[in-house]
């Protein structure tokens, strides 16, 4: 078991369903209209709700615990079982009620379909949960592979055939089936009805601080759009969640990458703290090197990338990735440390962080609501500059490393991305001079942005550069 092995098979599992989730979100954009968006942005509120209660934490407990035996899986394995089946019973009666409070009658119906998933996901959550801790992560990529092409083809041909917010649902329905009966095939164990309540209470401390942590969070999260879907239109909500789904993309496929790599290993090295601390750091310079260039590369030709992939009729949309492009590198930081206070076992601290943190995300969001979008985005992003310092301080703490080591891995390759910016920018604003159409515009400044980018990074990075230059050499 090692992180290299893990990252190998989590990133390529990842790039195939970056590729998957650009080309939905492209064909989606083109077919489906902001309200279809904003709809199933809502419906995907409660799953994400849901996902909190449906294991209760206790999945998460399976891959930290040092030694496991066949009772405490059987005994979680059952408790997830009755709350999947009861979530969903409950959300299915629920979903009028929703729709009612958000005025939008679709979403009843949404919610009802997409309850299926509960049940589903709830049932195999042990059999993934098993599958990672012994880091088995080429056959949870493999599936992961085939279920989002077979997901995203799903999705596309109920979109083309007119079915509207309806090919979203199926896309989802489709990916959580396919998973299920994989992960329930491949992790090798056999279902089993053993219930013991005294191991359920063995691990209810760690998972009942993660339930409590995973709820702050998701209010934290989700409080913008239940603010914006209530007091703006559906056709905004549609808006901000397509440019916070680009904004998301390297955060959560970085996160889920390094994060689920990271937590087994970290959970491993619990003695070690050096070799912790290096892997740590190795992974952060690791994002700060891709996210950040990324990020502030987006927000740079953030009009050209509107107008070419999504179209004229998402007007509000570059507005809005100017400033979520830049929360976005921040978040791709901050989003390991979760990893770090569950590997050593602190998820009373990491409660306590989400809370200043869901303090500072739904005051901005609260108080943005009463303005317009465009106010709230840039509340939301002074609030996670706020935020950034004392989640990673605490985080390279409990590893036993020092801040000011974490600051030196990632003040080179982001002082570059600012950099990169503010050149694209200026260049961008002497290109305006010349009648050159949007997709020339485009390729000029993603060519700028690759070569500024990568021309600063050498320079501050000798020992990439000279790796770089011997690597070249033995090829020639």
């Amino acid at each position: 078991m090692n992180l290299f092995h893990n990252v190998k098979w989590l990133s390529f599992s990842q790039i195939i369903k970056v590729a998957c989730q650009l080309l939905g979100l492209v064909i989606f954009a083109r077919y489906l209209t902001p309200k279809d968006i904003g709809v199933m942005s809502l419906t995907m509120i409660v799953v994400s709700f849901v996902n909190i209660l449906r294991d209760m934490g206790s999945s998460a407990a399976i891959i930290q615990k040092e030694e496991i035996d066949s009772k405490l899986i059987s005994s979680v394995f059952i408790l997830n079982t009755i709350m999947g089946f009861s979530l969903a019973i409950t959300f299915y009666f629920l979903s009028y009620y929703i729709a009612h409070f958000f005025k939008l009658e679709l979403l009843n119906y949404t919610i009802k379909l997409i309850s299926i998933t509960f049940i589903l996901n709830s049932i195999t959550s042990v059999h993934l949960a098993i599958l990672e801790r012994k880091s088995q992560f080429k056959t949870v990529a493999l599936t992961e592979i085939v279920s989002s092409i077979s997901a995203l083809g799903t999705g596309i041909y109920f979109a083309v055939h007119g079915y509207g917010v309806y090919s979203l649902v199926f896309q989802t329905l489709a990916f959580s089936l396919l998973t299920s009966i994989a992960f329930c095939f491949f992790s090798g164990w056999k279902i089993t009805f053993i219930f013991d309540l005294d191991k359920i209470k063995s691990i209810f401390k760690f998972s009942s601080n993660l339930v409590l942590f995973n709820f702050v969070n998701y209010f934290s999260r989700n409080s913008d759009e239940m603010i914006i879907g209530r007091f703006f239109t559906a056709a905004i909500l549609g808006e901000y969640s397509l440019a916070y789904k680009v904004m998301l993309f390297p955060v959560q496929n970085m996160r889920s990458i390094l994060t689920r790599s990271l937590y087994p290993i970290l959970s491993r090295l619990q003695t070690s703290s050096d070799e912790a601390v290096e892997v740590y750091f190795k992974s952060i310079k690791a994002i700060a090197m891709i996210v950040p260039p990324v990020m502030l590369g987006l927000s740079a030709v953030s009009h050209e990338f509107t107008l070419l992939v999504f179209g004229p009729q998402w007007l509000l949309l570059p507005r809005l990735l100017v400033w979520l492009s830049i929360v976005g590198a921040m978040q791709a930081i901050v989003s390991t440390t979760g990893a770090v206070f569950m590997s050593r076992g602190k998820t009373d601290l990491l409660l306590y962080i989400s809370i200043f943190n869901s303090v500072l995300q739904v005051g901005s969001f609260i108080i943005g609501g009463f303005y317009n979008i465009e106010v709230l985005v840039k509340l939301y992003l002074l609030a996670n500059v706020i935020m950034f310092f004392p989640n990673t301080m605490l985080a390279v703490k409990l590893l036993g490393g020092r801040f000011f080591d974490f600051m030196l891995c990632i003040y080179k390759p982001v002082l570059c991305s600012v950099l990169m910016f503010f050149f694209v920018k200026l260049i961008g604003f002497y290109l305006e001079g010349f009648n050159i159409s949007s997709l020339e515009a485009f390729v000029i400044k993603v060519f700028l942005i690759f070569v500024i980018y990568t021309s600063l990074l050498l320079a501050t990075h000798h020992d990439l550069y000279y790796s770089l230059k011997r690597k070249l050499l033995i090829a020639s």
